[in-house]
C-alpha cells in the first residue's frame, strides 16, 4: 500500500511538471528572452533551504554539512560521523514540497535559453561574467580554476547548463571555482542532465541534478539538490546558500582561562613515577600534595601546590568544562570505539564511554582554525599503544576531550588535546600527552610521561 501511494504521489507531481512546462513554453513565447529568466536568479522554493535534497537517499560519510538536508516521500537519510547544522527532513511534508520546488526549478531551468555555446571548450582558465553558458553533452574537468566575475554586480547571475542535448554528467576532480569582484556563490546554477560528481574539489554554486551527486572531499559551498541519490563523503563543508549569502558557522575552542597555562591541574593530588617531562604549569587544589617520585619528574614551568593560582586555575577549569558539555549545535554521535577512523572537525557526542584503540585521526582539512570537541558521558580509555593522529593542519591547541568520569591513556599511547576529566586521570608508564591532563575532582597520576601544552 505504501510502495501504491507514492506511485500515485510521483505520478500526479511529473503531470503537473508536464503542465508547467507547456505553460512556461508559452510564457516564452509570448515574452522576450532578456525580459523572462535571463539573469535573474532561478526560484528554488522552499529547496533554498536544503544544503542536500535528494530524491530516494541522503548518504553522508565524514561530512559537514550546514542548511537542512531531507529526501523525498519513501527516502532515507543516513549518517556516519557527519555534522548537520540544519534539521533533518526524511520524507516528511516539508522534504515533499522541497523536493517538488526543485523539480519545478530544474524544469524552468531546462528551458533557460543560452547566451554562449561553450561545447567542447575548457571551463578552467577561463573568466566569465555573467551569463548563461551551454554544453550540449558532458563536462569533466580535471584541475584548474574557473573565475566568475562579477564586474562590482552583487546581483550578478551565472546558470551553466550541462548536456542540453539530453544527456550530460559533469565531473571535476581537483576542481576550483572562484568568485571574484563582487559575486556570490548564491547566484552560481549548475543545471545538469545526469550525474554530478566532485572529487577534492573546491565547488561553488547550486547543483540540480538529473540524476544523482556524488561529493566526495574538498569544499562545496552550495546546494546539493538532485532526482536521484545525494552521497557526500569527507566533504568539508557543505554549505546551503541559496537565497543569501554565505552561510558560516564556525565551532569555537573551549576558553581555558587561567586554566590554560597548565599542563597538569588536579582536584586531590599529583603523583608521579619515574623520569615524567612536565612542559607547562603544574598544579593542585583543593588538594596540596604533589608527589614528585623518585627520581623526580621534570617541570618546565611553576608548581602551584594548594594555592590562590591554582584555585582560580580550577574555576577556569569548571567553567570550560561546563561549555564544553553544553555545545549542541551540529553534534554527531559516536560510540564504542573510534580507532581506525579518520573525522572532520566538529562536535561529537557519546552518551557512555569512549574508546581509542589504534589509530584515530583527526582531519582538519587545511583549516588551522579547525575545531575538534569530544563529549563523553562516563570514561575514556586510550588503549595500549593507541594514538590520535592529527592531518591537514589539525592542532592539538584546538582539540578538547570533556570526560564525564575518568580518563586512562594505555601504556606508551600517545593523545592529543586537552583532557578536562570530571574525576581522575591516568597516565600510564611512556605515554605521551601533546595537551594538557585537567582533573576537576581527584587525581592525575603519572609514569614516565611527557605532557606539553
Amino acid at each position: 500500500m505504501k510502495n501504491l501511494m507514492v506511485r500515485m504521489h510521483t505520478h500526479h507531481r511529473r503531470t503537473a511538471r508536464l503542465v508547467a512546462i507547456v505553460l512556461f513554453a508559452v510564457l516564452l513565447s509570448a515574452t522576450p528572452f532578456h525580459a523572462a529568466l535571463a539573469q535573474s536568479v532561478p526560484d528554488l522554493g522552499t529547496a533554498g533551504s536544503f544544503a542536500g535534497l535528494g530524491g530516494p537517499a541522503v548518504t553522508l560519510t565524514s561530512s559537514a554539512v550546514i542548511g537542512d538536508v531531507g529526501v523525498d516521500l519513501g527516502g532515507a537519510v543516513t549518517l556516519t560521523t557527519s555534522t548537520i547544522v540544519g534539521t533533518v527532513h526524511e520524507g516528511d511534508t516539508v522534504a515533499q514540497q522541497a523536493y517538488d520546488d526543485f523539480l519545478a526549478a530544474y524544469d524552468a531551468l531546462a528551458l533557460e535559453q543560452c547566451n554562449v555555446d561553450l561545447t567542447g571548450q575548457p571551463l578552467a582558465g577561463q573568466s566569465l561574467t555573467p551569463g548563461v553558458y551551454c554544453f550540449d553533452a558532458a563536462v569533466t574537468k580535471t584541475g584548474g580554476v574557473l573565475t566568475l566575475d562579477a564586474q562590482g554586480d552583487p546581483n550578478a547571475v551565472w546558470i551553466f547548463k550541462i548536456g542540453t542535448l539530453g544527456t550530460g554528467a559533469l565531473t571535476g576532480t581537483s576542481f576550483s571555482v572562484v568568485m571574484a569582484n563582487g559575486g556570490l556563490p548564491c547566484n552560481v546554477y549548475w543545471w545538469v542532465a545526469e550525474a554530478a560528481t566532485m572529487t577534492d574539489s573546491a565547488f561553488q554554486g547550486t547543483i540540480l541534478a538529473g540524476a544523482a551527486i556524488t561529493i566526495t572531499g574538498g569544499t562545496f559551498n552550495g546546494d546539493a539538490l538532485a532526482q536521484a541519490a545525494v552521497t557526500m563523503t569527507g566533504a568539508n563543508p557543505i554549505t546551503q546558500i541559496s537565497g543569501t549569502t554565505t552561510l558560516t558557522v564556525a565551532l569555537l575552542p573551549v576558553d581555558l582561562g587561567s586554566a590554560g597555562t597548565f599542563a597538569v591541574l588536579a582536584g586531590s593530588t599529583v603523583t608521579n613515577t619515574g623520569p615524567t617531562i612536565i612542559n607547562g604549569d603544574l598544579g593542585v587544589w583543593p588538594g596540596t600534595a604533589f608527589v614528585p617520585g623518585t627520581p623526580p619528574g621534570e617541570v618546565n614551568g611553576t608548581i602551584h601546590a594548594g594555592d590562590t593560582a591554582a584555585q582560580h586555575a580550577q574555576a577556569s577549569l569548571t567553567i570550560a568544562y561546563n561549555d564544553a558539555a553544553g555545545r549542541t549545535v551540529g553534534v554527531v554521535g559516536v560510540a564504542g570505539d573510534l580507532g581506525g577512523q579518520t573525522l572532520a572537525p566538529g562536535l561529537y557526542k557519546s552518551t557512555s564511554t569512549l574508546a581509542i584503540t589504534g589509530d584515530l585521526t583527526l582531519d582538519a582539512n587545511s583549516d588551522p582554525n579547525a575545531v575538534f570537541i569530544f563529549q563523553i558521558g562516563s570514561a575514556l580509555t586510550v588503549a595500549t599503544g593507541g594514538r590520535v593522529v592529527l592531518s591537514g593542519g589539525a592542532k592539538a591547541a584546538n582539540v578538547f576531550w570533556q570526560v564525564g568520569s575518568s580518563a586512562t591513556l594505555g601504556t606508551y599511547s600517545a593523545l592529543k588535546g586537552t583532557v578536562m576529566a570530571y574525576a581522575s586521570i591516568t597516565i600510564a608508564t611512556g605515554a605521551t600527552l601533546d595537551g594538557r591532563a585537567l582533573a576537576q575532582n581527584a587525581a592525575v597520576t603519572l609514569d614516565t610521561n611527557a605532557v606539553t601544552k
